[in-house]
């Protein structure tokens, strides 16, 4: 099996294939790897409860009818439900050196019931631009890392994390796998992350994102990607926040998330 591993080149990445049953990071990258893994732990541990969407409402009351001042002299904020109800489309992200074509169309698992690490049970819908219209037998197209980091050629690994699931009549996905793990070498550490592409029933590419998790302390410009200019990990809508479930009869995460697309 080849492991993928991962060279910081002036703030993007290439990859890098070796031979490695236990898909080992290379030496330079031991530190920043030990440390995000200890972290990631003492993160996950921390444990959220509650869905990530892209589209927000505020229903909040005020005496300013429907505004409030920032206390600094400025012009009135207006935080009415009116301003407040936006239909904002989940925003890009890189797409990365790992994605590859031709991975299946899966029931459900990403993840083989063997893969090592945290199960990971990720649900929601795939919207119209208008934030409401379900949207029937579209796909997400699903890579990560596996916990320890590492990336798999698909080809060579019977595309080990990687799928592509299908909406219901509803608009509705579910898929599951396990929580990716940080990885780190010379430019720095990256957050756990899921690859998504969203696809119209056609095949046609309608939007590459990320999703984050909550609580991740290397989200933003803690972040070596999103600080080159390169990664979008600030974005609080696509930062997964994670609950305990029982994941294909065991204990692991859930998450909620729906993804709304600028086009169809």
């Amino acid at each position: 099996m080849i492991a993928i591993h991962e060279v910081a080149w002036k703030g993007h990445k290439r990859p890098m294939t070796s031979p490695s049953s236990s898909s080992r990071r290379l030496p330079p990258s031991f530190a920043a790897r030990a440390k995000s893994r200890r972290d990631f732990l003492a993160w996950l541990g921390a444990g959220t409860a509650l869905a990530a969407v892209g589209c927000t409402a505020s229903t909040e009351s005020n005496p300013l009818d429907g505004k409030i001042y920032d206390g600094e002299g400025e012009e009135p904020i207006d935080v009415s439900e009116e301003a407040q109800t936006v239909c904002r489309p989940t925003t890009r992200d890189a797409r990365g050196p790992y994605w590859e074509p031709n991975a299946p169309l899966r029931a459900t698992k990403i993840a083989e019931s063997t893969e090592p690490g945290v199960r990971l049970a990720v649900e929601g819908r795939i919207l119209g631009p208008d934030c409401r219209t379900p949207l029937k037998d579209y796909v997400i197209d699903v890579w990560q890392a596996d916990a320890d980091g590492n990336y798999y050629v698909g080809s060579q690994s019977n595309y080990r994390l990687r799928g592509k699931i299908k909406t219901d009549a509803f608009g509705r996905y579910r898929f599951e796998t396990v929580l990716p793990g940080r990885y780190g070498d010379a430019a720095g550490i990256r957050p756990a992350h899921l690859h998504v592409t969203f696809l119209s029933p056609g095949g046609n590419a309608l939007l590459t994102s990320q999703l984050y998790f909550e609580g991740d302390p290397y989200l933003g410009q803690a972040d070596y990607c999103t600080r080159g200019g390169v990664c979008n990990s600030g974005d609080p809508n696509r930062a997964l926040k994670l609950q305990n479930a029982w994941v294909s009869n065991r204990v692991g995460k859930g998450a909620s998330f729906d993804a709304l697309l600028p086009r169809t």
